[in-house]
């Protein structure tokens, strides 16, 4: 049974929680409207109304002109979204407004477009990036040598294009790359060399190609990328051989293709070894101290053959 006083306290607080809400959301005795007065529009109303005075005009009327643009466009991922703000879908989604470029078809920049050189390529990403913002690589991309050097997202993806998950101009994405990078095509055709153009593996499984430039220039301790692949060679060991942990793996390969076995910058071993070890123990040189015993033809890892290391030996011996 509720006490008489707890029973005069219950409308008391009951009414404080009223007011309270009320003042939360801005209530006041004023703002009661009908549900079915002429204030109270709906929202698809209210954005439609908004959608017209800002000068969009929809789809429909860009395809008239733009026929080709337009003619996979709705089938693709970009023809299904739509911006936060008024829910605008479809070609003005990325262009902008249209009812100006309408007035006046023959000026340019009445409506954002990524040919327009006008445009930096910092801005024609940042379009882009307006709406794919939550992935880490493209977040990366502001900081990255292809925005850095003006490639922007363009230049490789087709924003019209229907088929491909990634929408890119080109068939591949190695073939994307190789259309800027046309050097390393002879480099994927020598006899040592990465398969990439045989589709074992892409650019990309290397290379972050939306990453900053300390992650695409696979230095240092990001030798992960190729260690990922090649674990053997990963260890850890108890004997590091420090150019792989400090430099990495590039020092000694060239990782797109080479002449030499192993895809070696150098066709004997020895070359390769002494352009670093540059100070030797005694007895790799002569008796007399005037020649080397070993010398740049010598294929160092007969002995040191745990070159990538070792955990046995200090000089990879095994």
């Amino acid at each position: 049974m509720v006490r008489p006083w707890v029973a005069r306290l219950i409308p008391i607080f009951a009414g404080g929680w009223v007011v309270a809400l009320a003042l939360v959301v801005g209530w006041s005795p004023d703002d009661t409207v009908s549900a079915t007065g002429p204030e109270a529009a709906p929202p698809a109303v209210e954005l439609a109304a908004a959608r017209q005075e800002a000068g969009y005009v929809g789809t429909e009327t860009c395809q008239v002109c733009h026929e080709a643009q337009t003619a996979n466009y709705r089938g693709s991922v970009h023809g299904h979204t739509e911006t936060p703000d008024l829910g605008v879908g479809g070609c003005e989604s990325c262009h902008g407004p249209g009812e100006r470029h309408i007035e006046d078809p023959e000026t340019v920049h009445m409506i954002f477009a990524s040919a327009d050189v006008e445009h930096s390529a910092q801005e024609r990403a940042g379009q882009c990036l307006t709406c794919h913002v939550d992935d880490a690589a493209t977040f990366d991309y502001r900081s990255s040598d292809h925005l850095a050097g003006a490639i922007d997202c363009a230049a490789c993806h087709q924003p019209h294009a229907a088929a491909g998950r990634d929408q890119l101009r080109l068939d591949t994405s190695v073939e994307s790359c190789l259309g800027c990078h046309e050097e390393l095509r002879a480099d994927f055709n020598l006899n040592e060399r990465h398969r990439v153009l045989e589709g074992m593996v892409t650019c990309a499984d290397c290379h972050e190609q939306h990453g900053s430039s300390t992650r695409a220039r696979l230095g240092g301790f990001t030798q992960e990328n190729c260690t990922s692949c090649h674990t053997d060679k990963d260890g850890p060991f108890l004997y590091e051989h420090l150019s792989v942990r400090v430099e990495g793996c590039t020092t000694c390969h060239q990782p797109h293709g080479s002449v030499n076995r192993h895809m070696l910058p150098t066709q004997n071993m020895g070359e390769l070894c002494y352009s670093c070890h540059i100070e030797v123990p005694g007895f790799h040189t002569s008796p007399s101290g005037d020649s080397f015993r070993f010398d740049t033809r010598t294929n160092c890892v007969n002995c040191h053959s745990a070159i990538h290391g070792s955990n046995l030996h200090p000089s990879f011996l095994r």
